[in-house]
């Protein structure tokens, strides 16, 4: 798993916010492998799309702190690429690949929730 940045202009969000669409291009990872362990610097290029329909679910817990609002059905098709020295691997960009599982919301959690749920005007539950 690898935590990157990605350009602002990679993410785009529909004005419902029921589409949110993830196209990068290149992006320098670093991967670590199990055989032989070690960590090596790959490239990762991907397109992804979720989109949600349905009214949106309102969730939200105490411990852990959490609240959100979800789509009540979201699917994601996308594409993938990698590649380190010496091996690479592409999903097939002909048949996108879809999701058995996906989700569509927005989430807040942790140290800041219990101020925002003390704010009917955040719409949080």
């Amino acid at each position: 798993m690898w935590t990157v940045r990605l350009a602002d202009d990679a993410v785009t969000i529909s004005p419902r916010g029921n589409v949110v669409t993830v196209d990068t291009h290149d992006v320098v990872v670093v991967d670590k492998r199990a055989a032989p362990p070690g960590e090596v610097p790959a490239t990762v290029t991907f397109g992804i799309t979720w989109k949600g329909r349905g009214g949106r679910r309102r969730l939200a817990a105490e411990a852990p702190a959490f609240a959100g609002r979800f789509f009540r059905q979201a699917r994601a098709r996308g594409t993938f690429s990698g590649s380190e020295d010496g091996f690479a691997f592409a999903s097939d960009a002909l048949k996108r690949a879809r999701s058995t599982f996906a989700e569509l919301g927005t989430e807040q959690n942790g140290l800041f929730i219990t101020l925002a749920t003390r704010c009917p005007r955040c719409g949080v539950p």
